[in-house]
């Protein structure tokens, strides 16, 4: 079990650490993170473009969205003590992650390289996202024997 927690916390780290191109620089999605949540009084006041033909950069707040809601999810799956419960709000919070990865990464690649780079630096967490399922399936196994296994007693 504590090594779901820590993959689980790896997978949020991972997230974080992915490279986003804005304006003349780069930045982590951490940090985007932090300023949409300061920035949700303006999103909402601008409105949130739904576009997934748009730009690199007119995808962004879209994309801050998602991360905000799936690391808040994955977050606070770390809190619940319901196994059933936990594992099926931990895998809402990796769906939304992936499709703001997603948003982030599908584009022209050939017409612009941030698509590409920011789909390059999100590999350890798409990695470790993996690997949660995984040991979230291998968890809902062993507790699916073990009901079969006191039910039989």
């Amino acid at each position: 079990m504590n090594n779901i927690k820590k993959t689980k916390l790896y997978t949020i780290l991972f997230h974080s650490l992915i490279i986003i191109g804005a304006g003349h620089g780069i930045g982590i999605m951490g940090i985007f993170d932090v300023i949409g949540i300061i920035q949700i009084p303006e999103i909402y006041k601008n409105g949130i473009i739904f576009n997934i033909n748009g730009d690199y950069q007119d995808r962004l707040s879209l994309v801050v969205i998602f991360s905000i809601i799936g690391k808040i999810i994955l977050i606070t799956s770390l809190f619940l003590n319901k196994n059933l419960i936990k594992n099926l709000i931990t895998l809402i919070g990796i769906i939304i992650l992936w499709i703001s990865v997603y948003f982030l990464t599908s584009g022209n690649w050939y017409y612009d390289w941030l698509y590409g780079f920011s789909f390059l630096t999100s590999i350890p967490f798409l990695i470790y996202s993996i690997k949660l399922i995984r040991l979230i399936i291998e968890n809902i196994k062993q507790n699916k024997k073990l009901n079969i296994n006191v039910n039989e007693k």
